[in-house]
Order: C-alpha cells, then sequence, then structure tokens
C-alpha cells in the first residue's frame, strides 16, 4: 500500500525528476523559483491529502454498509472499542479540525480528544458528513502562510497545519481499518457476510 511518506516529494526529489511528476491521477506541473517551487507544492500536498481523506471517508462508510444496532455496541472484548465509539470519536475529530483551522469552536474548548455519544447514528453521519465538507473547503482556501503557521495539538504540543493535516489522514485510515477489524471479527462470531461491507 502507498504511503503518505511515498507520495509527498521534497523539491530536489521534485526537480531531479525532471520538474513534472505524477502523482494519482494528478500531475504536479514544472516549476522554477524556490520560493514559488515551495508554495506550490505545498499547496499541491495539501490538495493531495485532501482528496486522500475525501476518499477515506467514501470507504469508511462503504465499510458500515448495513450495520445494525446490536452490531454498532459490539466489542471484540469489554476492554476494547466498539464501532461506534469509534465513529464518534472520527466525528469529532473531523469537527475539531475544521474549528482548529478557523481557532475557534472546539479548538478553543477541547484540550483533549473524545467521543462524540449523545447523538443517534444517523445524526453522527449526517454530521460528520457536515464537518467533512467543511475540512475540504477550508483546506482548499489556505495560503501557504495558514499552512506553515502551528496550532496546538489537543493540549499537547504545538505542530504545523501541514503536519495537522498529514495526521488527518493516517487517523481516519487508522480508524478505519480498525472498523474493519471489529465488523470482520463480528462477522467471524456471529456468522455475518462479511463481502458485503469488506470484499478484501
Amino acid at each position: 500500500m502507498t504511503s503518505i511518506a511515498d507520495l509527498i516529494v521534497s523539491r530536489r526529489d521534485f526537480l531531479e525528476n525532471g520538474g513534472t511528476l505524477f502523482s494519482g491521477l494528478s500531475m504536479i506541473p514544472s516549476l522554477t523559483s524556490d520560493a514559488q517551487d515551495d508554495d506550490a507544492l505545498l499547496l499541491h500536498e495539501i490538495k493531495l491529502l485532501s482528496g486522500m481523506a475525501d476518499n477515506t471517508f467514501k470507504q469508511l462508510w462503504t465499510n458500515l454498509g448495513g450495520i445494525t444496532e446490536k452490531e454498532l455496541d459490539w466489542k471484540p472484548s469489554k476492554e476494547s472499542n466498539s464501532t461506534r465509539w469509534v465513529i464518534g470519536h472520527l466525528y469529532w475529530f473531523e469537527e475539531w479540525l475544521a474549528d482548529t483551522i478557523e481557532k475557534k469552536g472546539r479548538y478553543l474548548t477541547d484540550k483533549k480528544p473524545t467521543s462524540i455519544q449523545d447523538i443517534s447514528f444517523q445524526e453522527v453521519k449526517m454530521k460528520f458528513e457536515i464537518a467533512r465538507n467543511r475540512v475540504s473547503e477550508l483546506s482548499k482556501s489556505l495560503n501557504p502562510e495558514q499552512i506553515k503557521s502551528e496550532i496546538n495539538y489537543v493540549g499537547r504540543f504545538d505542530l504545523p497545519i501541514r503536519e495537522l493535516l498529514q495526521v488527518h489522514v493516517l487517523h481516519m485510515s487508522g480508524h478505519r481499518y480498525q472498523i474493519r477489524y471489529i465488523r470482520g471479527t463480528y462477522s467471524r462470531v456471529h456468522h455475518t457476510n462479511k463481502a458485503d461491507f469488506d470484499p478484501w
């Protein structure tokens, strides 16, 4: 599987490869000056990360297809998180990320990661999609200075918006695979058809 590190290239690698590279189905145009190179590649990286997040979001809901209320609350062990908890956590992170980019709301109040559990699954799905669209639009509007600016990561340490958006893709992908594990285990225990939600 291709990692983010494989897809994000340094300016030196970019220039050594002739100034034109393919990443997925997108082509990075040839550039000239160092400052323009850095800013253009930075903006392309954010566009790429946003596309990866959009794709992971779509795959996530494919992996949640046909899930029942009973399965949402099932845990592989009593110490594990349920699928409902994981989705509530992903929704919280998406909303926190949007607020972080705008430096308001949850960014100012939520000082540790959590999971939103006080609304129904259908409402979480709807609000999660709204938050995903919001993050996607905000990411498109960022300029290089904003992308390089630092925020505080849930009261733990400071990091640039660029790195936060990298963390975001890895975070959603990781929890998506956690859901595949939980549902796959549930399928083996309860003899459901795993191929209905996860063809692998």
